[in-house]
């Protein structure tokens, strides 16, 4: 598994950063930028507005797999698995079969409905058909959603049977639920995932004020350009499997375009974690 390999430090484009992109179109530009591989969404969401990419169109499949085959790129996830009230997880499970099948090492999933019992046995199901296909299920906190936060997420890991679940680590999200060192610390190596980069402005929104919503999902800024103390939380972090730069910006997408803004977000992540910890050789860490 990628996670039990730290010789190298990885660099992931999701699919957030440049939403609405082809998976294909995905995967080459982040050949192109220079990143080391991607996170697809290729699942589902159920919104009237969603326009499916899923690995079970064997088209789809089969240009995913070309796409990865010739800029060998890394599929390191694929997302987003919900669990909500209107969804039952066990559509996702052929995604998960084809996603391990282009290797990707995680899926990731988040919690949006407030029937605990319901949450659990739904989180539990999907963590059984990620083992089941050799993946590791990546719990998201999110401030709007149903686990809100860091301390959140690791409770319900422990309360959860399944030992392949980890907690993925979003700056945002992470700054805006409120955290203490203790807490980052405590995190067993064997449940940390991904750490999703960026930075933000240091104003720290009501659930139902607008930039709760808007910033996360299009004015996220490159690092060091914000106010979350980014380099005291990754000094503390242990080194995750890989970092995917999740950083969507409307006006950074329209004033370099998707390339100029894909290619912006791994030079300013390089750069910033060369001054922080004692250098980025080859796209390796070194602290």
């Amino acid at each position: 598994m990628l996670k039990n390999n730290i010789s190298k430090t990885y660099f992931s484009l999701p699919y957030l950063t440049l939403p609405g992109i082809h998976p294909v179109d995905q995967i080459y530009i982040a050949k192109q930028c220079g990143f080391d591989g991607v996170g697809l969404r290729t699942l589902s969401q159920g919104w009237p507005s969603d326009r499916t990419n899923s690995l079970t169109c064997k088209d789809m499949f089969i240009a995913v797999q070309r796409a990865l085959s010739e800029t060998q790129m890394i599929l390191f996830d694929i997302e987003l698995g919900r669990v909500t009230d209107n969804v039952d997880v066990s559509s996702y499970e052929e995604d998960f079969a084809r996603g391990a099948e282009l290797g990707a090492r995680f899926v990731t999933a988040s919690v949006w409905t407030d029937n605990k019992t319901f949450a659990q046995q739904q989180f539990e199901r999907m963590a059984q058909f990620a083992s089941k296909y050799g993946m590791d299920l990546s719990l998201e906190f999110v401030p709007f959603s149903s686990i809100k936060s860091l301390k959140e997420a690791l409770m319900w890991i422990q309360s959860l049977e399944a030992s392949n679940v980890c907690v993925l680590i979003d700056l945002l999200h992470l700054y805006r639920s409120g955290y203490d060192n203790t807490i980052l610390e405590s995190i067993p190596e064997n449940r940390m995932g991904c750490i999703h980069l960026c930075d933000g402005p240091g104003f720290i929104p009501p659930i139902n004020h607008p930039d709760m919503i808007g910033v996360t999902r299009a004015r996220r800024l490159y690092l060091g350009d914000g106010e979350i103390p980014v380099g005291e939380i990754l000094s503390i972090l242990k080194i995750p499997p890989y970092y995917a730069i999740e950083l969507p910006n409307e006006d950074f997408i329209k004033e370099k375009g998707l390339i100029g803004h894909a290619k912006k977000c791994l030079e300013t992540t390089k750069l910033y974690l060369r001054k922080l910890y004692s250098g980025v050789k080859d796209g390796s860490v070194q602290r």
